[in-house]
């Protein structure tokens, strides 16, 4: 029995319906009925809730096979021995962690996969090396190679899994044809405008958030990053696989202006039927007005990867879309109106 079977049937065990989970749990009737169809699973966010809530351990809901146990460990033993073998200097002893909403310290394993040892971790270890690089370029910089490497790192994609080309590099600080930023003014007078070098997204009315889509856009494997400082409102944030830009079905990446995020799917034009994938809060995020903030998303298939100014806030997995539009938001709940600017976009596809 697979996930969706077991967390069914440990729901009407409970004599739970659909909506009681959900609430339960912080999320939606809709986000239940997702995981129950076997179309997505929940993020570590939830996973957590779950497993704490029916007072299970993910293997037992069927969330970790032993395949993949067996292969994780092996993974990072691997990682550990050839970080042992390849790095000499002393190491830092081990202090505890802990993971969002636990109450147990973490171990060596636990902090290899969050990315939590400074020294021994791979991707610490390929941006020392990356650092070494940069300085060879800037000492061959006179002779012409090193401004060519340079350029060549720049426009390289600096999210994993570090691959692809760069297809869009945006400033938007003016409209570029081949995209199509959506501008002017719905009926609500909510906007999307070119000014002042930026791109601005701008909602007047309590409750809503506005969306400005790159109408000619549509990626399927990608890297998506735009730098966003927020000026009024509640939150800003981005939008990618869009199904069409008038059919109201995308993915939607919104930040509020303390930290808190959330990732969601959006099914119609009506924000109480959206799919809850993840949500949380991120220190790496810059809090307040008038800051810039820099929010990426890596969509790989079915896996989608979250990034506030380069530092990795969430993963999930979800088929819903799999290729569509990319854009931009504002919104608020309670401190109307909204305006957000947006600028430097990049995407990098594969």
């Amino acid at each position: 029995m697979d996930f969706p079977q077991r967390l069914k049937s440990q729901r009407i065990l409970r004599g739970w319906s659909q909506a009681k989970l959900a609430e339960e749990l912080g999320t939606t009737p809709n986000t239940i009925s997702v995981w129950e169809r076997g179309i997505s699973l929940p993020s570590p966010y939830f996973r957590e809730k779950l497993c704490a809530l029916l007072a299970m351990n993910a293997r037992e809901l069927g969330l970790v096979i032993e395949d993949e146990v067996q292969a994780r460990a092996s993974l990072e033993t691997e990682q550990l021995t050839l970080n042992v073998q390849e790095v000499e200097a002393p190491v830092e002893p081990l202090g505890t962690a802990k993971a969002p909403g636990s109450t147990q310290a973490a171990g060596a394993g636990s902090l290899l996969r969050q990315g939590r040892l400074s020294f021994w971790q791979p991707a610490s270890f390929i941006k020392r090396r990356w650092l070494l690089v940069a300085c060879i370029i800037l000492l061959l910089a006179g002779s012409g190679i090193g401004l060519t490497l340079l350029n060549a790192m720049r426009s390289s994609n600096p999210y994993m899994p570090y691959q692809g080309t760069l297809v869009l590099d945006d400033s938007l600080s003016g409209q570029d044809n081949r995209l199509n930023w959506m501008e002017g003014w719905n009926k609500n007078q909510a906007s999307c405008q070119f000014k002042d070098g930026a791109y601005y997204s701008q909602q007047p009315q309590q409750g809503y958030f506005h969306a400005c889509i790159a109408q000619k856009t549509d990626f399927s494997n990608f890297a998506y990053e735009v730098e966003m400082t927020l000026y009024e409102g509640d939150y800003g944030g981005i939008i990618f696989r869009a199904k069409d830009s008038l059919d109201d079905k995308y993915y939607l990446f919104r930040v509020a202006t303390g930290g808190t995020f959330m990732l969601k799917q959006y099914l119609d034009g009506i924000d109480a039927h959206a799919v809850l994938l993840d949500q949380g809060h991120s220190s790496a995020f810059r809090a307040g007005f008038g800051q810039q903030n820099r929010l990426a998303v890596v969509a790989q298939n079915d896996l989608l990867t979250l990034y506030l100014n380069g530092q990795e806030v969430a993963s999930v997995h979800d088929s819903s879309y799999l290729h569509g539009q990319i854009g931009v938001l504002a919104g608020n709940d309670t401190h109307a109106p909204a305006r957000v600017a947006f600028t430097n976009a990049k995407v990098w596809s594969w």
